[in-house]
């Protein structure tokens, strides 16, 4: 049975069994297993702004994911229904036991029409049969499906030394805000690299930062003598 725009359950479940004790390589880290990662993970933390302008977080199951969207339930009587729909965007953040968290934010879809909410909350709590549980029958219409297919995120190990990360994006390129680089200013002193906590500066004209290894503190930023480092 065909449930909305040619999704179906059989669609919704290849994005199931990711073992999340198995470190991926590196260049298996793309947007759809970041996206089973979060499905593996289920139970994560999203945070919108509630309507006094304030952030707000709880906990959301990951209710399905295909390789380009991740979607979820709220039922209209809970102030994140009202949230997600009055913003029309949400952040989202998992982390597993030895410390490798992934994050996404992006703007929510919220498909339209009875018939097709109707059939994608059925195809949802076929794969959360647990739902049943708390809205038994017809009660389980109460609540609306949303995706996200257009984001930014990035997966996060903590537990590896180095540290590895990898951005990721949803219909678009990956964000790099929030990263140091090295300017031509560089005196290639050295001093970075024995104030880099995770070794994850090379030397060259000028210096460069590994992204995938760094920790972002900014502790380079602050070592150097001519502020040669930025933050974009």
């Amino acid at each position: 049975m065909t449930y909305c725009v040619g999704i179906d359950v059989a669609t919704f479940k290849k994005g199931e069994g990711l073992d999340l004790a198995a470190i991926p390589e590196p260049d298996e880290v793309d947007a759809a297993w970041c996206l089973r990662f979060l499905r593996a993970i289920r139970d994560v933390a999203f945070a919108t702004i509630d309507a006094d302008g304030l952030p707000s977080v709880r906990v959301i199951d990951v209710m399905a994911v295909t390789d380009e969207r991740l979607y979820f339930l709220a039922p209209r009587g809970k102030a994140f229904h009202d949230d997600v729909m009055r913003e029309q965007f949400v952040a989202l953040v998992g982390q597993t036991s030895d410390y490798r968290t992934c994050r996404l934010r992006g703007r929510i879809a919220h498909p339209e029409g009875e018939a097709v909410q109707h059939a994608l909350v059925d195809a949802l709590f076929e794969m959360n049969p647990s739902m049943n549980l708390l809205y038994s029958g017809e009660n389980r219409y109460i609540c609306d499906v949303f995706y996200i297919e257009e984001g930014k995120g990035e997966y996060f190990d903590l537990g590896q030394n180095p540290v590895f990360r990898k951005p990721f994006a949803l219909g678009g390129e990956p964000e790099v805000r929030g990263t140091f680089f090295i300017t031509d200013a560089c005196i290639e002193c050295e001093t970075c690299v024995a104030a880099c906590p995770e070794q994850c500066i090379a030397s060259g004209s000028p210096y460069k930062i590994e992204q995938s290894h760094c920790l972002r503190c900014g502790i380079c930023q602050e070592a150097c003598p001519v502020q040669a480092i930025v933050k974009r």
